[in-house]
Order: C-alpha cells, then structure tokens, then sequence
C-alpha cells in the first residue's frame, strides 16, 4: 500500500505533467504569447497559483514543455521504427518501407499537425530556436542511424534530404490531397529514390540527367 508521501509525490508528478501538457498545447496554437499562467493552469483544470508552484518562470515551463514533447516524441520515433528489429530484417529496403507504412499507421495527420506547429512556432522564438534546432539535429542523427542500420554508406549525409522529405510529406498530409495509404506508398517511394540516387553517387546520377534531358548539370 502506498504511503501518504508516495501518494503526494504522484499527486505532484501527474499534475507537473498536466502543466507541461497544457503549455505545449497553448505554444502550438498561438506560439509563445500564448502560454501565460493563467491560460496553462486553466488549460490543466488547475488554480491559477499552480504554474508557479512548480515552475520558477513561463519561460522555463515552456521550455521544459517544449524538451519533454521532443524527448518523447524522439523516444517514440525510436521505438516504432524498429530500430532493433532491421538487423534481423537483413537490411532489405523492401522491409524497411514496411516499417515506414507502420509508422505512419500508428501517427495520424492530427499528431503530425501539433509537432509540425510546435516546430514552427518554436523557430520563431529568438529563446526556443536553438532548441528547436538541437532536436531536429537528433531526429537527423536517428535518420542517419537508421539508415545505417540499412547498410546504406555515408547516411549522415542522406540524412538530411530523408528528414526534408518527411517534413514535407507531413505538411501536404494537412491539406488531403491524398489518402493516407496514397502517402505512405509515395513516401515509400521518395525514400527509395532518394536511397538510389545516394548510392549511385552524384557523379553517375549527374551523368544519366545529361543523357536523359540533354541538361547540363553543375
């Protein structure tokens, strides 16, 4: 049986929890004038006083809202990638655009709205920029090992056309222009290209766009 103590200290763990929710929230939908103590406690169905109680200043729940988001948002990344399932795949890229359809599966075009406005919004905060900056450097780090786990050579320098190509596909998803089943297969295939294209070299993809259109390329 739990303790008094226990009890108080969970008590105080969900609702720090409940405030940091309710920041992210509020930052999403209109940046960083949004998240005030009245408007984040109100947010959580808390007394006003609450914020304060655990957070010093706005500014630092906000970006301690902001860390926890990216932390967990990278964790769950991390997991339903399979990242410890491709060595047993045998690093087939056939398998891995199955995972890629998982993934999309498991986050639907809401959840990739809220991290979409949270990363903008956070770009344009002179204070949660580098941030910001710092966590899309992660995701590029997990891309990057991600595809190593692929076999795939120099993927730190794929890695950040990869991120691009998903950072994008989520901003059309917004817009319904295409069934989810529709946006996985093509970012499937952007994938796929985008890893052909890698391994052939820029040299060798430069030769075939001259032969194929007559351009000359730099």
């Amino acid at each position: 049986m739990a303790t008094r103590a226990q009890l108080s200290q969970e008590r105080s763990r969900q609702r720090r929890e409940e405030l940091l929710s309710a920041a992210i929230e509020l930052f999403a939908e209109g940046g960083s004038r949004a998240v005030t103590h009245r408007a984040v406690a109100k947010r959580a169905g808390l007394p006003p006083a609450t914020t304060t109680y655990y957070f010093e200043s706005i500014d630092d729940l906000l970006r301690e809202a902001l860390a926890d988001h990216i932390t967990s948002w990278r964790n769950e990344l991390d997991l339903l990638s399979g990242m410890d399932q491709l060595p047993r795949m045998g690093g087939r890229i056939t398998d891995a655009t199955q995972v890629i359809a998982t993934v999309w599966a498991a986050r639907p075009p809401e959840v990739a709205a809220l991290e979409l406005s949270i990363f903008l919004a956070a770009t344009r905060d002179a204070a949660l920029r580098e941030s910001a900056r710092e966590a899309l450097v992660g995701f590029e780090e997990l891309a990057s090992r991600w595809l190593g786990l692929l076999g795939i050579p120099d993927a730190d320098r794929l890695a950040p056309a990869l991120l691009a190509v998903i950072a994008g596909t989520a901003l059309r998803r917004q817009t319904g222009q295409y069934s989810e089943d529709d946006e996985a297969r093509l970012m499937s295939e952007a994938i796929r290209d985008l890893v052909g294209a890698h391994l052939l070299g820029r040299e060798k993809v430069d030769e075939i766009i001259a032969d194929t259109t007559g351009a000359e390329t730099d």
